[in-house]
């Protein structure tokens, strides 16, 4: 559970988190939407730490393992999908081997283990999300976020992608997705939150 108390945020004087309290629940799924400039990318930033609240306070249940996913996907442009992953298993200190079976069983079933060898730079913009995905939820954590995880893709990527959320174990995990996708929203079972003026309305 992540437990967020009247959190504020303010940048060159201007109110971007205001007095926010809310908690995200473990074995949930949350959608966050809004309009650009909201909030909601500085609310991840807040969470993970890289930037420091004015005051409030965001408290973890457990110690926090967070698995994070930026908007640009977070790729190195010249290794494959699998030194990527295994690059992104070696940051929290995790083992590729571990993983292995599961992990050639998503390329396979999301049509990606034919050039799990080949460059990042190399694949469709709709594959290098599908590896991205896949790399972020293979790290063992409790916490999964999210930032516009279908931003221009076509909708096949986008259908694949939508299955391999529905088919997440949710098991002690609390994951956030923060999407304009109106597909992606519609589809997905999670709690639905808006960022307006500073603050999640359900």
């Amino acid at each position: 559970m992540i437990k967020i108390k009247d959190l504020t945020y303010s940048y060159s004087g201007t109110p971007i988190i205001a007095d926010l309290s809310f908690s995200f629940l473990s074995s949930k799924i949350y959608t966050i939407t809004g309009e650009n400039g909201s909030g909601k990318t500085t609310l991840l930033r807040l969470i993970l730490g890289l930037l420091q609240p004015e005051r409030g306070s965001i408290q973890f249940e457990e110690k926090a393992i967070i698995s994070y996913l930026p908007d640009h996907n977070g790729l190195y442009e010249d290794l494959s999908i699998t030194d990527n992953t295994k690059f992104r298993l070696a940051l929290y200190k995790q083992s590729f081997n571990a993983i292995q079976n599961e992990y050639y069983s998503l390329l396979n079933k999301y049509h990606l283990y034919d050039k799990r060898d080949e460059p990042i730079s190399s694949l469709s913009l709709g594959m290098k999300k599908k590896a991205a995905i896949i790399a972020t939820i293979l790290v063992h954590a409790n916490v999964y976020i999210f930032d516009e995880p279908t931003g221009g893709i076509d909708h096949e990527a986008k259908a694949e992608i939508i299955s391999l959320f529905k088919e997440m174990d949710l098991k002690q995990k609390c994951i956030l997705i923060v999407t304009h996708d109106e597909e992606l929203l519609s589809q997905i079972p999670s709690v639905l939150l808006k960022m307006q003026e500073g603050r999640l309305m359900e």
